[in-house]
């Protein structure tokens, strides 16, 4: 009989020791899983007919059969997202220090998460991260959409009520929108929140697959591209095997995307480029939280005649800053139709790009949508109007 691979719930296996050394929240996210393990198992006897005590039976089938449930459930997709959550936000916590998880009575931490979907699924994991970690459970303010309507004023006052409640106050916010002067003025850590990483999937997968180890197929920039239901059919595969087949694929399907070229590769237009790696410094130093949101470059106006690479380097500077890519056009909008319709078209775009935040937005013949024989235009003022809004 072969001896059974080591349980990574054991703390002297391999994943709680060597691994946790360099990856934050590995024993905190076990622990979560193993909360969600079903009891030992229990040997029931069925004895369908017969004496039991002599062993004599009608027949075979009628011998007692052993009913015995599986000693640890077999986690869904949602629940290992969850364990990689933890992951995420124990990383950020020990980059931006202690103060961002358990901020002190009257003050406020921030975490930047730029996915609706990440801020949703904190919140859901909230005290059971706390509980994990055995530190005070803050008062937690989750942003829920920065483009409705009065969304700030209400986060905002949110957050205000908490603090003047005495609580420190973890905010969990998009970004996108700055904090007023007498908040920000109490932020005492500020941190965003980091993708998922290949070591982080990796240990998932050998927590699932025991006895095996994992070189992803798929580069960190790929993972990070990936909404997390894309990794689903990962986290529920059977096998090893099956695992690595559908990073393969998720790998290819990123690709196309992924590869082209970068600033790096575009020559010519020297004050172009160099003005668009500002915007990609600016990125990287949001993602390390290093500089406000408020404060990266966010908008640029390409000027020239068609064929001159515009596009090009809209493309170049989104993978270079690891950006979600949205172009549309003047032409493209009015293909809807009239001025509503094309309208319409341009928000769905606009909001296409809102969901894939942090998002680089390319508005093509912009002053297509300008008619110059006209005084005052209703589709220029929209536009303008849009363009706010966006920005």
């Amino acid at each position: 009989m072969t001896k059974p691979p080591p349980d990574p719930l054991d703390p002297a296996h391999p994943l709680r020791t060597v691994s946790a050394r360099r990856l934050p929240g590995l024993h905190e996210a076990l622990a979560h899983l193993e909360s969600l393990r079903v009891p030992e198992p229990k040997i029931l006897k069925d004895i369908r007919s017969g004496d039991e005590e002599d062993g004599e039976y009608d027949s075979p089938v009628d011998a007692p059969v052993d009913l015995a449930l599986k000693d640890r459930v077999r986690h869904g997709p949602d629940e290992l997202l969850d364990a990689i959550a933890i992951m995420r936000v124990c990383s950020a916590a020990e980059g931006a220090g202690p103060g961002l998880l358990s901020p002190g009575p009257g003050l406020l931490s921030v975490l930047v998460v730029p996915s609706a979907k990440d801020r949703t699924r904190l919140a859901r994991r909230h005290p059971d991260l706390w509980r994990r970690m055995s530190i005070t459970l803050p008062a937690l303010v989750v942003e829920d959409g920065p483009s409705r309507s009065g969304a700030a004023a209400d986060i905002h006052g949110r957050i205000e009520g908490k603090l003047l409640s005495g609580s420190g106050v973890l905010a969990i916010l998009s970004g996108m929108a700055p904090l007023p002067a007498d908040l920000s003025a109490l932020v005492t850590v500020r941190a965003n929140l980091p993708p998922v990483t290949r070591r982080m999937l990796a240990v998932i997968l050998e927590f699932l697959h025991l006895g095996h180890e994992f070189d992803l197929p798929i580069s960190e920039h790929q993972l990070g591209q990936l909404a997390p239901v894309a990794l689903a059919p990962v986290l529920a595969a059977d096998t090893p095997g099956a695992a690595l087949a559908q990073l393969r694929r998720l790998a290819e399907t990123t690709r196309s995307s992924d590869d082209g070229p970068r600033l790096d590769d575009v020559y010519g237009q020297p004050e172009a480029v160099e003005a668009l790696r500002q915007l990609v410094r600016d990125v990287d130093a949001w993602r390390a939280g290093t500089l406000p949101w408020r404060e990266v470059t966010k908008s640029f106006l390409l000027v020239g005649p068609p064929g001159t690479g515009k596009t090009l380097l809209a493309e170049a500077v989104a993978r270079s800053a690891g950006l979600t890519f949205v172009k549309t056009s003047y032409a493209d909008c009015q293909k809807a139709g009239h001025q509503g319709d094309a309208l319409r078209e341009l928000n769905a775009a606009a909001d296409k790009a809102k969901a894939g935040r942090p998002a680089l937005f390319f508005l093509d013949e912009a002053d297509g949508f300008y008619n110059r024989n006209q005084s005052h235009n209703g589709l220029r003022t929209a536009v303008q109007k849009f363009a706010t809004e966006v920005a």
